[in-house]
């Protein structure tokens, strides 16, 4: 007869471990998203994802320039290379390449970066670096959904979101919401110690105004807060006929000492999405404190980019003329798609913010068919509806996990083919139309 060797209510593991692994589960969330691209003829089954950000568009533009270069793996290429913080060639590289496209006030210097396996890894560890347990981050309402779960899950900084209301969170007048958003926070025992400035904005796909940006410098230097500035999505700014879009300004473009401590200022970028790489695990952090960089360095080994990825990203940062044609033909590709994407939208009678001319997606209302979902209050409709959306093989981002103001508000990403877009529409409308 065998006998049990642990009570079945009791875990093996911490408590942390046990949090861990009976909370929400990124694996659990996304297997099923994840699961391929979807394509009529050959991958017809698996759900049609235009909830995900990446630049599919430029993904075999990306191969073919790849693989038509000698990468040069010798046997050292296999090795640990220089560190963890990246090697001497990729941080030239980004530095070049920042000097030369983000027009920074003061050039930036290779010793100036340090890596990292993707911006996922910087966020956690700046967090880690510049808050305690129980410290706060302000976040904007809506939100990159995974900016609350990199800086709190292993970090533990707690995410404090300014909500706007009626106030345009991009325009100057927003400094007022972040003033009460800290405000309340501090009442509430929370230290507030840093704020993140996404530029442009996801998901809203909008460029803040450079006289925002200054004001909220002013503002992190009276409450001394650290600004982290994440323009991950810098150079995929496009023009959209008929709308006065703000364009980009980069917090680097700015003489910024003048408005705050520059060892208070944390710029943040990576591969993922400008250079379609999002499997290609590389960011990097540019900052002048080296007090900062040197806490990043003593656990950058928990994120540490190998050398076949550093390789890979190196040789795309070298090559300035193809890295402005393909920049160019991406803007050009994905001004195409949000014209495509309004106007299917249009048709469909649906709802969006029209004034996004940046990133991959447009910000999506579906708040009218919430009624014809069931639910004790809006957000419990508005994940019926998600769920009916998985139902039809269709994926959105559901606004509540973005912590949107309002509920019905979805993230649709349109860096999709046209047969896509065309298809993933089509579901919705059946999705909202039952």
């Amino acid at each position: 007869m065998s006998v049990p060797i642990q009570d079945s209510n009791e875990s093996t593991l911490s408590r942390r471990g046990a949090d861990l692994a009976s909370g929400r589960n990124k694996r659990d969330l996304v297997s099923a998203i994840l699961g391929g691209i979807w394509d009529p003829v050959t991958n017809p089954d698996v759900i049609l994802n235009i909830g995900t950000a990446e630049n599919y568009l430029a993904l075999e533009d990306v191969a073919d320039f790849v693989k038509s270069k000698d990468l040069q793996l010798d046997g050292p290429a296999f090795d640990y290379g220089e560190g963890p913080w990246g090697s001497s060639r990729l941080r030239n590289g980004m530095a070049k390449f920042m000097n030369r496209y983000f027009k920074p006030h003061t050039p930036v210097k290779p010793d100036q970066l340090q890596g990292s396996n993707g911006c996922t890894g910087m966020f956690h560890m700046l967090g880690t670096v510049i808050g305690d347990p129980g410290d706060g981050i302000l976040l904007t309402k809506p939100c990159y959904v995974a900016l609350s779960h990199d800086f709190n899950l292993s970090a533990k900084m707690e995410p404090v979101f300014v909500p706007f209301g009626e106030t345009d969170q991009f325009c100057p007048e927003a400094i007022e919401c972040y003033e009460k958003a800290l405000q309340k926070a501090e009442k509430e025992g929370i230290k507030i110690r840093a704020l993140v400035l996404c530029n442009p904005h996801n998901p809203l796909g909008r460029c803040y105004h450079e006289d925002t940006i200054i004001e909220l410098m002013k503002f992190c230097k009276k409450h001394k807060i650290h600004m982290i500035a994440d323009e991950i999505y810098a150079m995929s700014v496009y023009e959209v006929p008929g709308v006065e879009a703000v364009p980009f300004t980069s917090v680097l473009s700015l003489d910024y000492s003048q408005y705050m401590d520059p060892n208070y200022l944390h710029h943040v970028y990576g591969m993922s999405k400008d250079f379609a790489c999002g499997g290609l695990r590389v960011a990097l952090l540019y900052t002048k404190n080296t007090e900062l960089s040197r806490a990043i360095s003593a656990i950058t080994d928990f994120s540490h980019t190998g050398q076949m990825d550093e390789r890979v990203a190196s040789v795309i940062l070298e090559d300035e003329d193809w890295l402005d044609g393909f920049l160019d033909t991406g803007r050009m590709r994905l001004a195409t798609n949000n014209r495509l994407t309004k106007a299917l939208l249009d048709d469909a009678g649906i709802k969006y913010n029209s004034g996004a001319n940046a990133g991959f997606f447009l910000w999506v209302d579906l708040s009218p068919w919430l009624d014809r979902f069931e639910g004790k209050d809006e957000w419990e409709r508005e994940d019926k509806m998600l769920k009916a959306m998985l139902g039809n093989k269709l994926f959105l981002t559901g606004g509540r996990g973005q912590s949107a103001e309002r509920a019905g508000f979805f993230r649709l990403v349109f860096s999709r083919s046209e047969a896509t877009l065309r298809e993933g529409i089509k579901r919705l409308v059946k999705t909202l139309e039952g």
